[in-house]
Parts: structure tokens; C-alpha cells; sequence
């Protein structure tokens, strides 16, 4: 008699009875025939839970472990490590209502996305599944497309799942941020681990600014996905080595901190008899969150802590901008999957022409446009902290003088980025936050702020102080005013402008460069147009041939006076201008603006 067969007949007529729960015979080499006794044996014997995995099975040996499913008994089935790529659409028709399989392993099955779509639709049709392993199938998220959209379409969908494995499956930081916005929305999700993968666990080390950045924006994710989570008590993420930013620790710090709040607020029937041993110490049972000291000089106030930060220091510079930079690529990653998800819901259902089109229209944008998520509006409310603790830190640079001051000259913004210094980025992220801030808004209109009640000093103030946005320069003996840009033909479309016919208001799409590299574009521009004002309008004032100059001409007075009243103004209005009206148009009002002040000059020398 061989192995098999002894197998079978010791499981199958074993004087214990039918009390064996699992039995597990991984990497064995079973042949298909061994596979079909090992089954016959187990649903003769009640066996709950079977492992097979590592046993090269083939078609028909899996067609023995779905014959097990289908028996009614199975609760747990770990088919790991077998290549099961195009036969998984077997094991979703074998499942139904009243099975009651709670647990499954399909790690290193050599799975793509096709794989698993009827899979997943028919687990969650199951009553009692919690928990599922994908890991080390990489193909999942490095085929294009990935199964990413699919999970995320389907596990907010799970009524009961607690844990999740994705480890090794070449995720990506993008994926991972798109992912901790629909953790929340998981109602029971206990348990997510994304360690082994090589595009994540980089970041634990980051050393640049810039992947520094990538690791705040993950780590803040995920922050934001566990404490607004009521159930998720662990996730499983490369913790930041030692020699990481202090600002990427805390944020990493804080997914541990919320995730044992979490725990503490579960019911006891639900938590171990470890975890509530543990509650039981000293740190279990303190009902007051713990926030590191960087973190609250970079957010100010945190919900639930007691003290309230937002009077204190601001946080070093390097902090604001790294933290601030991480929680703006969040947004954006999250925007752009909104609005991913809204043109693939759009893309799959075409619309039909003749009188039901308008309402086909409207049906893709206002109805389905779906509301923000509670992960990403957490992450709005940092963004808007972070964006209000900064203005100390730009009021203490302006005060100090420190390199570039807080109100610009047009001539000084066009200094080298390298005079610019850190105020400089302080000012830039600033904008950059402003932008993700209202960008967001518009997505979500419901997230917008009221603003508060002006009082009647406040209104007669900002009456007498307004400017009108069309002119360049402030008022004074002559208005300087350039004429306001074309309407964009798009605006001017009756069809798009239509009530009853809108399309869906997409974000525009970015692609997330650095805060640097985004930086360095704006000040190339800043730098250009100061030049050409140099050379063009001032004309320079030491010896240049090409101009014409020998450094001692006495500067005329019309252009002492235009050059006194550019530098009235601030830096960023300025930026705004030429950001808005572009470098030519801004340019032809100052050169317009310098002849009426030579020739308002020269008339009143001819009085004279």
C-alpha cells in the first residue's frame, strides 16, 4: 500500500472520529491521484481546513480541491504557491450563499488582474469570509492595468473581511496611498499588511528631499485611513530607519498610536486575551493621545489631544516643507483617482444618441460625481493646518530680512533661485498648498469652509484697499491698466455652458514633480521676465554697448518713478500677474505705463 493510501484510510477511518480540523501537506509532490484520496478522505472526515500548498497541482488535482469547496465543509483552503493563474473562474463557480469558507491563501500563485475578477464578486458573497492572501503575486500590480482598480472597487464591499495581505506585489506608493482612501470605508477591516514591497520599502530609508516627500505622503495616508477608521488595529508597513526625517518617524509613529486607540475602543469578545492583557498596563489605559512634539508645531491642534499647539513655535523650516509637500502629492493622488474612477464608469456605459443624450450627460457628472472620502477630508484638514502655521513662519522670515523678504520687488523676484533660499519655498509651498486647497474644493464643493461674517470695519477697510484686478501697477498720477485677457472659446461654448448639459468636472491631471523641480520652473520664468525688464524697459546702468550705455548716464525721472512704484509692490502679486496675464503682456503695460510717465515728463517741461 503507498503513502497515499494510508493517508487516506488513517484520516478517513480514524477512531477519534470526525474532530480533525485541519490538515495541512504543503510541498508534499502529491500526484493527481494522491490529491483526489487526500479529498475523498478529509469530507469523509469533517476536515474544516486543508493545505495544499507548494504541490505543483494541475487541472485536475484542483478540480479534487474544488470538489472539497463545493462539499459545504470547507472553511479554510490555503492553495499557495500553485499556479493557478487560469483557474480561479473554477473556484468562483463553486462558490455560493451558504458556504461557509472564511479563509484563503493564493500567495505566489502566479496571479494576474484576470484572475481575479469573478473571484473577488463571488467572496463577497460569502457570509463568514475574513481573510484573503495575495501576496507575492506581483504580476497583480505590475501589469498594466493593475488589479488595483478592482480591489479597490470591490473590498469596501466585503461585509466581514478583517485582514488582508498584500506583501510583495510590487504595489506602488501611489497604489498604496489610493488604497489607505478606501480603508476607512472597510467597516470590519482589522488587518492590512504591505510589507516586501520593493517600491514601498525604499521609502522607510528615504534620504533626498524628495523621495522624503513620497515617504510623508504614504505615512500621512495611512495616518489618515486609521484614524478616521473605527476597526483597523494594525497595518503592516516598513517602519522609517533610524536615519530617517523626524517628520516621516512621527507620521509613522502616529499609525501605531491610532491604530491602538483603535484596539482599545473594540469589544472585548472580539479582542485577545493578549491584547486585553496589554490594555491592562499602564499606557492601555490612557484615554489621551500621544502626538509627537513635530507634529503638533507642524499641524498645530490635533483632535483629541488636549493641548492646543496652535500658539506655539512654528516648526522648523525643513519640516513645512517636506510634510507640507507629502500631504499635497496625497491629495493629488487621491484627486486623480476620483477622477480616474468617474471616466472609466463613463467609458463603460456609451451613451446613446437622440433625446436621451442630455440626461445621459448629466447622469455621468452631477449624479455620479459621489462625495470625498473621509481619509482624503482628513488629509484636507491637515493641509489647511499645515497652510495656516506656516504664515508665522513667513511673517518671522520677513521680519528677519532672512535672504528674501516677505514683500518683493518685482526686480528682486527675478534674483537666481539660488538668492531665493528658503523663504523662497517656505512662499512657494505655501501657494502650492493654496492651489491643492481650492483644487479640492471645486472636486468637492461640500468641503468648502464658510467664510465668516466680515464685520462693517473689516468691509469699509477692504473697500478702500481693494485694487481692481486688471490693473498692473497701483493707482497714481496715471492708471496703468492692461486689458483683461480674451475669453478661452471653451467658457463662450452655449452647448457646454447649457443647465441641462454638463459634462463632468474633471481635475486637471498632475504629474507630481518635486517641490524643487516645480520651484525651479517658476523662478526660471520670474528670472526671464526680470531680465527683459532690465534690458528692455530700465535699460542697464553700467557699460554695455549693445544698449548703448557707459554707467554714468543719470537714470531719467519717469523711469525712477515707474521703478519706485514697482517696488511698492509684493512679490506675489507680481508672480500672480505674470503667472495669469503671461510675461508679454505684462511687460507691454509697464512699457506702456513708462511712456505716459516720459511724456506726462516732457509736457510738463514744455510748461515749464
Amino acid at each position: 500500500m503507498d503513502m497515499p493510501s494510508i493517508i487516506q484510510e488513517a484520516i478517513a477511518e480514524r477512531l477519534g472520529g470526525d474532530n480533525l480540523e485541519e490538515l495541512v501537506l504543503a510541498e508534499c509532490k502529491l500526484s493527481t491521484d494522491s490529491i483526489g484520496q487526500i479529498v475523498d478522505s478529509v469530507i469523509k472526515c469533517g476536515s474544516t481546513r486543508l493545505g495544499l500548498a507548494s504541490n505543483e497541482l494541475t487541472k485536475e488535482g484542483f478540480e479534487h480541491v474544488l470538489r472539497y469547496v463545493h462539499s459545504g465543509q470547507c472553511e479554510g483552503l490555503d492553495i499557495g504557491g500553485n499556479d493557478l493563474r487560469n483557474h480561479l473562474d473554477g473556484l468562483a463557480s463553486v462558490l455560493n450563499d451558504n458556504c461557509p469558507l472564511f479563509a484563503l491563501s493564493l500567495a505566489d500563485c502566479n496571479l494576474d488582474p484576470s484572475s481575479l475578477e469573478s473571484l473577488l464578486p463571488a467572496l463577497i458573497r460569502l457570509p463568514n469570509f475574513r481573510f484573503i492572501d495575495l501576496s507575492h503575486n506581483r504580476d497583480l500590480f505590475a501589469t498594466k492595468p493593475s488589479v488595483f482598480k478592482l480591489i479597490r472597487k470591490n473590498l469596501p464591499q466585503f461585509p466581514i473581511l478583517k485582514r488582508l495581505h498584500l506583501l510583495d506585489v510590487s504595489m506602488t506608493p501611489e497604489h498604496a496611498i489610493a488604497l489607505a482612501e478606501v480603508l476607512p470605508e472597510c467597516k470590519n477591516l482589522a488587518h492590512l499588511n504591505i510589507l516586501e514591497n520593493h517600491l514601498l520599502s525604499p521609502l522607510a530609508n528615504a534620504k533626498t528631499e524628495a523621495a522624503q516627500e513620497e515617504a510623508c505622503a504614504l505615512y500621512a495616508s495611512f495616518m489618515a485611513a486609521v484614524r478616521v477608521s473605527d476597526s483597523i488595529i494594525c497595518v503592516d508597513i516598513d517602519v522609517p530607519s533610524p536615519g530617517s526625517s523626524e517628520i516621516v518617524k512621527a507620521l509613522a509613529k502616529q499609525v501605531v498610536a491610532y491604530s491602538l486607540r483603535n484596539l482599545e475602543r473594540l469589544p472585548l469578545a472580539e479582542t485577545s486575551d493578549s491584547a486585553i492583557a496589554a490594555m491592562t498596563e499602564p499606557h492601555g489605559g490612557e484615554k489621551e493621545l500621544t502626538v509627537p512634539d513635530i507634529l503638533l508645531n507642524l499641524v498645530g491642534h490635533v483632535e483629541g489631544y488636549p493641548e492646543d499647539q496652535d500658539n506655539d513655535e512654528p516648526a522648523p523650516d525643513d519640516d513645512y516643507i517636506v510634510g507640507g509637500t507629502g500631504v499635497v502629492k496625497a491629495l493629488d493622488i487621491c484627486l486623480n483617482r476620483a477622477a480616474d474612477g468617474r471616466k472609466n464608469s463613463r467609458d463603460a456605459s456609451p451613451m446613446k444618441s437622440g433625446t436621451g443624450t442630455p440626461q445621459q450627460i448629466l447622469q455621468g457628472s452631477e449624479v455620479t460625481k459621489g462625495k470625498a472620502k473621509d481619509m482624503s477630508k482628513n488629509l484636507l484638514g491637515s493641509a489647511r493646518k499645515i497652510r495656516g502655521r506656516l504664515q508665522p513662519a513667513l511673517i518671522k522670515e520677513a521680519r528677519m530680512g532672512n535672504e528674501m523678504s516677505y514683500s518683493k520687488s518685482c526686480l528682486y523676484l527675478a534674483a537666481s533661485a539660488s538668492d531665493r533660499g528658503i523663504s523662497g519655498r517656505l512662499q512657494f509651498l505655501d501657494s502650492t498648498l493654496q492651489r491643492m486647497i481650492q483644487r479640492f474644493e471645486d472636486e468637492y464643493p461640500e468641503t468648502r469652509l464658510s467664510p465668516p461674517l466680515p464685520s462693517t470695519e473689516d468691509a469699509a477697510s477692504n473697500n478702500t484697499s481693494s485694487m481692481d484686478n486688471r490693473t498692473i501697477l497701483k493707482p497714481g498720477p496715471s492708471d496703468l491698466t492692461i486689458p483683461p485677457p480674451s475669453p478661452d472659446p471653451i467658457e463662450e461654448d452655449t452647448f457646454l455652458t447649457s443647465p441641462l448639459i454638463r459634462p463632468a468636472s474633471l481635475s486637471r491631471r498632475s504629474s507630481s514633480p518635486s517641490l524643487a523641480s516645480r520651484q525651479a520652473q517658476e523662478e526660471g520664468r520670474m528670472h526671464r521676465f526680470g531680465q527683459r525688464l532690465r534690458r528692455d524697459i530700465f535699460r542697464p546702468q553700467t557699460e554695455d554697448h549693445a544698449h548703448g550705455t557707459t554707467g554714468t548716464e543719470e537714470e531719467a525721472s519717469h523711469l525712477k518713478d515707474l521703478r519706485r512704484r514697482l517696488e511698492q509692490l509684493e512679490g506675489p502679486e507680481i508672480e500672480e500677474k505674470v503667472t495669469r496675464l503671461g510675461p508679454e503682456a505684462v511687460l507691454a503695460a509697464i512699457g506702456a505705463s513708462a511712456e505716459k510717465l516720459a511724456e506726462a515728463e516732457r509736457k510738463g517741461e514744455g510748461e515749464g
